[in-house]
């Protein structure tokens, strides 16, 4: 008999507000100077925070995008996998699923910077607000990764 593979952190319970104030937590931790959380109808969509560096004042943001996690679990209802859970209850799991893996990384990235293995500007990186509040990750995305990066041969 096969068993089915689970996602990374699909069998939390741990509401997404909770995993949000960990998150926070950690990163006041480990110097963020400013943290704040986005909503959207109510529900916590990403989590902000400034870090100081050389003086000046960088913003990242750290958005959740669920709405993976749920397709995996709609498509796994379709192959009988999910039976009896609604459509509501895939849309909550898939919410605290993402927030812990959210959770987890950002953990990971701390840990490399603890070691001094990389510098905490480093490994958040792509998520650097640059425009509008857009990412640098969401900014070249949208620009179809048409870039140009200066290197020398």
């Amino acid at each position: 008999m096969r068993m089915k593979k689970t996602l990374f952190m699909e069998t939390t319970r741990i509401e997404p507000n909770q995993t949000v104030g960990e998150i926070q937590k950690l990163l006041g931790e480990y110097g963020a100077s400013a943290i704040r959380t986005d909503y959207d109808h109510g529900e916590v969509i990403a989590v902000s925070f400034t870090v100081s560096i050389n003086g000046d004042q960088i913003p990242f943001r750290l958005p959740c995008r669920w709405e993976a996690i749920k397709t995996i679990f709609e498509s796994r209802r379709k192959r009988r996998y999910g039976r009896g859970r609604s459509a509501g209850d895939l849309t909550a799991q898939a919410k605290r699923v993402a927030w812990r893996q959210i959770l987890r990384w950002v953990e990971a990235q701390l840990a490399l910077t603890e070691t001094k293995m990389a510098k905490l500007h480093e490994v958040f990186m792509p998520y650097l607000i640059v425009d509008k509040g857009q990412t640098i990750f969401e900014k070249m995305e949208s620009q179809n990764w048409k870039f140009q990066l200066e290197h020398k041969k």
